[in-house]
């Protein structure tokens, strides 16, 4: 298919779940943030907050989302992937659950 082919269809699902495979044989998924000229940027969602909650019940501090105290600075939830659109192989819609 063809790049702009590609940027017309990221057009359409932006914001939306997808997943994509690169020519080098990789394969991201994430919400597409920014579509430009060349590229496409994915916000891919990190699964650091799962990794601190191991037991239930949780405490308050593995799940605190907003203020500052002395030990706690704000983390990323997403990170951002810039993907040329010469390099896709596939582009996918994905199901997505809380």
């Amino acid at each position: 298919m063809e790049p702009n082919n590609y940027q017309q269809i990221c057009w359409t699902c932006m914001n939306k779940y997808v997943g994509i495979q690169t020519t080098d044989g990789k394969a991201h998924d994430g919400f597409i943030a920014h579509v430009d000229q060349d590229y496409v940027t994915l916000a891919i969602p990190s699964d650091e907050m799962i990794d601190r909650l191991t037991g239930m019940p949780a405490q308050e501090s593995t799940y605190r989302q907003f203020g500052f105290h002395p030990g706690f600075f704000p983390r990323r939830r997403f990170f951002h992937r810039r993907i040329p659109f010469f390099g896709i192989r596939d582009l996918f819609l994905l199901p997505f659950f809380f």
